[in-house]
């Protein structure tokens, strides 16, 4: 009797959620973009069966997450679409992440546990880990799923109530001609959807999706609206804030103008009062120089005095002198004179 596997596809725009799907199909049928935006527009549906396993394989591509074209309330209506497909039951979703879960991506799987399904769809779920280029190291994946429990408690409580984390690199033909890392990412995932996925997940209450859809929407735009409102309430007190801040700084701009404009003042006092000084002391100083210059006149005229009577002196000296030198001559000159007549 053929088995037969449904599996959902998740996954944020990019991550290679639609080559996941050409992967297990070993097909090109679900459209691949090496872009950073999505190719799925609406969901994909594949059937094909595999002869040499006796497996039957329906697999669901829904769009992605974090499709730029689509808002919230649309991509929810896509999602619920596409749970439409698997409503008589699924073996598995395939989570599919390229790295470190995004808020987008936590986002989406809880929406994924309240809106569509319920808390226990984590037995259902296996994180499809794509660009790992060291998928064949057990201790490397390992680590990597470690490392992404260690990352947040959102994300370990994502990891830790998945059924499995599985990592792959769905390398193009570009990067790898012959394919044959696809090929050996086939076999892991196949082996796991075989041997690990034989249970069927019965969504309950699928009907009621869309009004969980309008009653989540509602509640969401409730709490934007909170957030509105907090937002426009921390603006008006940043901008209190702000007209305050602004007064201070004009109070304080008018004070140190104030105070510059009395320091001026007492400088300008200063200047004066020190001008004045200036003035006093440069007064009584040309008094002092005054007296002294008067004090020197009377003495130099007194010296002048003695001068005079000291040439009159010498003049009356020097004339006497010469009389008695010529006095002196004529009486040597008759000796002399009378001494020879002898």
């Amino acid at each position: 009797m053929t088995e037969k596997r449904v599996i959902l596809l998740l996954g944020r725009t990019g991550n290679g959620k639609s080559t996941v799907a050409n992967v297990i199909s070993n097909t090109d049928k679900f459209r691949e973009s090496e872009l950073g935006t999505s190719e799925t527009r609406g969901i994909q549906e594949g059937r094909f069966k595999v002869r040499s396993e006796d497996i039957e394989y329906h697999i669901v591509d829904t769009i992605g997450i974090g499709d730029t074209r689509f808002d919230e309330r649309q991509v929810l209506l896509k999602l619920a679409e596409a749970t439409n497909a698997i409503r008589n039951g699924l073996n598995q979703i395939f989570f599919v992440t390229s790295g470190r879960f995004t808020e987008e991506e936590v986002k989406a799987y809880n929406l994924l546990r309240t809106v569509f399904f319920a808390e226990d769809i984590g037995r259902y779920t296996t994180i499809v880990r794509t660009k790992f280029p060291t998928f064949r190291r057990t201790e490397r994946c390992a680590a990597d799923k470690e490392a992404m429990i260690r990352e947040n408690e959102d994300i370990s409580d994502i990891i830790q109530s998945c059924n499995k984390l599985i990592h792959v690199n769905n390398m193009t033909e570009d990067e790898d001609p012959e394919l044959k890392t696809r090929a050996e990412c086939r076999n892991i995932l196949r082996h796991h959807l075989r041997f690990n996925c034989q249970n069927i997940y019965r969504p309950r209450n699928l009907d009621e999706a869309n009004e969980r859809i309008r009653n989540h929407m509602t509640d969401r735009e409730k709490t934007q609206k909170e957030m509105n409102d907090l937002n426009e309430k921390i603006r008006k007190s940043e901008e209190r804030a702000r007209n305050a801040d602004a007064e201070a700084r004009r109070r304080e701009e008018r004070i140190q103008q104030d105070c510059n404009n009395r320091l001026n003042g007492l400088t300008n006092q200063q200047a004066v009062r020190e001008e004045k000084l200036v003035n006093i002391m440069a007064d009584q100083m040309n008094s002092k120089l005054s007296e002294i210059k008067a004090g020197y006149s009377t003495q130099i005229d007194g010296l002048k005095d003695m001068m005079g009577k000291l040439n009159s002196q010498l003049s009356s000296e020097r004339v006497q002198h010469r009389a008695d030198m010529k006095e002196a001559k004529d009486f040597y000159t008759n000796t002399y004179n009378n001494l020879r007549e002898e």
